[in-house]
């Protein structure tokens, strides 16, 4: 927290690790909390804490890769501090991740956003928050736990419609400005007449006037989902998370002919390598960039160089 300043989420993450890893070496090794030694983190415990979680826990490979990360970070902390323990440290951190295979990118389609949209009761509270929210999700592509984050006070420029935008506090406490919708910011504005509260205040609450959970918005969006099934049948068919409206705004966003490197930016991603699995996603994509090229052995296609991009890579 104080030397890594990670967002409270990965803290979270590293606890329960942690917590698992503890639990598993008295349960499995009979080596209780208080007994616990840095020799206990060594490459053969943690090969078998991952036969544990896969056998015992029936965790798929991804998330064992996400509990040996965390360990692993904790070991180069160990390397640099306690330089006595480097043999183990350098053991572990050889550890290879577990392969897996890559699901499907799954993403709406504006017909079944807008079924979406028009399930939400606006009549009442929640359903007037819970457009509020596919809205925001669908227009920014936040993350649920960025979502969460925004306060009234992160919305910027509401009363100019033209240049409105909000504050998203990504990860690693990384902050990022994304512009909203002529249509989103009218109903933000109706929203907070119709519900006033102090710029301070987050923006999603629950009925109860507290901080919404990301438990809570998973659960409204999967009553939305199967509401909006009987207008759109194709929903019944696709499992909507709050991460599907991320990869929804990626999609919309490559489709229209924004560039990769924008849309990382858009996104928060540190790496464009993070965003390039957008571009491998979408079958129609694939289908225009072949007709560009042309068949085999037509040469109509001649591809050159301009003299930015020239430029561009004289200068690396």
């Amino acid at each position: 927290m104080q030397q890594r300043k990670v967002s409270y989420q990965t803290v979270c993450s590293y606890k329960y690790t942690f917590r698992l890893y503890l639990r598993y070496l008295e349960d499995v090794h009979g080596i209780s909390a208080t007994k616990v030694s840095i020799n206990h983190f060594d490459l053969e415990y943690l090969q078998c804490f991952c036969k544990y979680l896969e056998e015992k826990r029936k965790n798929k490979p991804a998330t064992i890769n996400n509990r040996i990360a965390a360990i692993k970070s904790f070991m180069q902390y160990v390397a640099e501090t306690a330089p006595e323990y480097s043999a183990i440290s350098k053991r572990v951190l050889m550890l290879p991740a577990q392969k897996h295979e890559l699901p499907v990118m799954s993403f709406i389609t504006k017909e079944e956003f807008n079924a979406l949209i028009q399930v939400c009761d606006t009549n009442t509270f929640i359903g007037a928050r819970d457009k509020l929210m596919l809205l925001l999700m669908y227009n920014t592509g936040v993350r649920v736990s960025e979502l969460l984050e925004i306060k009234i006070s992160d919305i910027h420029g509401a009363d100019s419609i033209n240049h409105a935008s909000v504050i998203i506090h990504g990860k690693g406490r990384k902050q990022r400005e994304v512009p909203l919708w002529k249509t989103t910011v009218k109903y933000i504005n109706k929203y907070l007449k119709t519900y006033p509260a102090e710029c301070t205040d987050y923006l999603f609450i629950n009925k109860n006037g507290d901080e919404l959970t990301r438990s809570g918005v998973r659960t409204r969006i999967n009553k939305l989902v199967s509401q909006a099934t009987a207008q759109v049948p194709s929903l019944r068919e696709k499992t909507v998370t709050p991460h599907t409206f991320r990869h929804s705004v990626a999609m919309n966003l490559l489709i229209s002919g924004v560039d990769i490197s924008t849309i990382a930016i858009w996104l928060g991603h540190s790496s464009i390598e993070t965003t390039h699995k957008y571009m491998i996603a979408d079958m129609d994509l694939k289908r225009k960039a072949m007709e560009k090229v042309g068949s085999a052995g037509n040469s109509s296609y001649k591809y050159k160089p301009s003299a930015d991009i020239m430029n561009f890579l004289n200068s690396l």
